[in-house]
């Protein structure tokens, strides 16, 4: 049974080099490059920041700041100013009186990072602060130039996203749609073919919701959304729809002529989001409906004018530069973009006391390696309590890991140059990991690589600087359990309950608005949107049976709006959610 083991672990490893070698050596070269020429504009005493920004560069792809690049300019130069200068005080001052200052800096970041409805970015934020207390503090004299570096790295992360991302947007809906379309004529190949269709359409929801992920990321700001992404949002939906046409669809060899021509209309709308034609073709209603007391056939037709209607709308340019106000007043859209997140107040509130605490515990005592304990307790801190063993668990053999690699490779290389040169190997290869465990074994070797540079020479001494770095990373860990599982913890299982209760409501608010009749169409979108987003973390919250038991609500909540559309085909959104 061993060789199998080691079979798959080679094979897993070559996977790896094979498919991030190109990735890895030009990122490990660019951020050479960029912290060079960061320290040679800025000086050496900011060479740390040109390292923050490297990594935070790579880390702002979690979400996509290019649809409204100035405005994001203007809120990372804000936050990253504020960063510098609260570092600065708090290195300078009394660690009594920085200690409300600090608490509200970390506060501030991970409120503003932490996201209830997508992928958190609080960890680079909070781990650069960090670094600029304890790894390159500044003094007061020193804080303009900072502030100079810390806005031109404002400058670059918008600029990398603008060169990175540039056809995130289109590649996203493009790589969606054809999958959609590629679903529905496998389904329609089943269908004639008599093969065994898929059993569920999950796969074609979670399609959906990264639509809607996309279209959310890129909004100019809360209930502001184009008529052409309106439409990004009515192509996917309808493709769902006429999905759930065909699963619906009983005794298909009444329908093969109707099925056949659907699987011709599709390869139109195919070749369209391919962009080799310049509108997709629409089969005559005539054409396509042979016997018109046929619903079904009607309701296909409907279907596939739908989705023809809104791939030529998501494309016009008139409509990529039309926003539709919102019928809501400011007071309530005012509401709506500051509304408070239980979840992110309670993570916040919770890490920014241990934080800053732990900061004046280690500036009171001037505990010459305490940064290794703040970085501990930040990693380990996670916003639900469920997940903070598993993390402790792996930076905690990471650390033993990485450290009796350390052991053995600086005991045997004294030298400087020898050092360095593993010190910047054990960086590039973390890039070649991407489970936590593998990433940071990499930073233990560089961590302590810093640590034993020109101060430790042989066995016992390094073996001492890991000894102590252990005993931080314990303490760390033994501190943020407390905190995060005993003394205040916030479980998933809270944050999922309330979740259900939102999405709930908006299905329901959904569904009376279809009633009703849509009058304001940003904020029917905003709850379709928002109810896409929910239903997303509702599923990665949950597992087993909780999922299956979610699974029923869920469908539920679909049925519900899916009658509302169906009873009012006069309503904005025609497909149901």
């Amino acid at each position: 049974m061993a060789i199998p083991k080691k079979s798959s672990i080679l094979s897993a490893a070559q996977e790896s080099i094979r498919k991030n070698l190109k990735f890895a050596t030009l990122s490990f070269l660019f951020i050479i490059a960029y912290v060079n020429v960061f320290q040679k504009v800025f000086g050496a005493e900011n060479s740390i920041v040109g390292v923050i920004f490297a990594i935070m560069m790579s880390a702002s792809m979690v979400r996509d700041l290019t649809s409204t690049p100035f405005k994001h300019l203007l809120a990372q130069s804000a936050v990253l100013v504020l960063m510098a200068a609260a570092a600065c005080l708090v290195v300078t001052l009394n660690p009594w009186i920085a200690l409300p200052i600090n608490f509200i800096m970390i506060f501030l970041i991970l409120y503003l990072y932490t996201y209830e409805y997508s992928g958190h970015l609080y960890f680079p934020y909070i781990l650069s602060y960090l670094f600029l207390i304890f790894i390159s503090p500044s003094s007061p004299e020193q804080l303009p130039k900072r502030i100079m570096a810390m806005v031109t790295g404002a400058v670059c992360i918008i600029l990398y996203q603008l060169v990175m991302g540039r056809n995130r947007a289109a590649e996203t809906v493009s790589d969606v749609l054809l999958t959609l379309i590629g679903e529905a004529k496998q389904y329609i190949s089943c269908l004639l073919s008599g093969s065994e269709t898929p059993e569920s359409l999950e796969d074609v929801r979670k399609n959906i919701r990264r639509l809607s992920r996309m279209v959310y990321d890129r909004r100019r700001k809360e209930l502001c959304i184009s008529d052409a992404n309106f439409a990004v949002v009515d192509s996917g939906r309808g493709l769902e729809y006429l999905l759930i046409l065909l699963s619906q669809t009983e005794h298909p060899e009444k329908y093969q002529d109707m099925l056949e021509k659907t699987l011709v209309q599709l390869d139109h709308f195919e070749a369209y989001v391919n962009m080799k034609t310049t509108a997709p073709h629409l089969i005559a209603r005539d054409d396509f409906i042979t016997d018109e007391k046929d619903l079904h056939q009607a309701e296909f037709y409907d279907s596939l004018e739908y989705i023809r209607n809104h791939l030529v709308h998501m494309a016009d340019p008139d409509k990529k530069s039309n926003f539709r106000p919102t019928l809501l007043s400011l007071s309530i859209r005012i509401q709506a973009a500051l509304k408070i997140s239980k979840v992110r107040v309670i993570y916040a509130l919770r890490v920014a006391l241990l934080l800053s605490l732990a900061t004046l515990l280690v500036k009171s005592l001037n505990l010459p390696h305490g940064k290794w304990l703040l970085f501990t307790l930040a990693s380990v801190s996670l916003p639900y309590a469920d997940d903070v063993g598993q993390k402790a668990g792996k930076r905690f053999f990471a650390t033993v890991a990485g450290g009796v690699f350390s052991v053995i490779l600086y005991s045997l290389v004294p030298s400087p140059a020898g050092r360095t040169v593993i010190m910047m190997l054990s960086g590039y290869l973390s890039f070649y990991f991407s489970d936590y465990t593998g990433t940071f074994t990499c930073s233990t070797i560089g961590a302590l690589g810093g640590a034993v540079f020109m101060s430790a020479f042989g066995w016992a001494p390094v073996g001492r600087m890991l000894l102590i770095r252990l005993a931080y990373v314990l303490a760390g860990i033994v501190i943020a359990y407390a905190a995060n599982c005993l003394l205040f913890p916030y479980h998933r299982s809270t944050a999922t309950e309330t979740l259900l209760k939102k999405y709930d409501y908006a299905s329901k608010l959904l569904s009376k608005i279809c009633h009703q009749g849509v009058t304001d169409t940003q904020f029917y979108y905003h709850l379709v949107i928002q109810s896409q987003l929910i239903e997303e973390k509702l599923y990665q919250n949950t597992s087993g049976e909780e999922r299956e038991l979610l699974h029923d609500k869920i469908s539920e909540c679909r049925a519900l709006v899916r009658a509302a559309h169906r009873s009012y085909p006069q309503t904005e959104g025609l497909i149901p959610q």
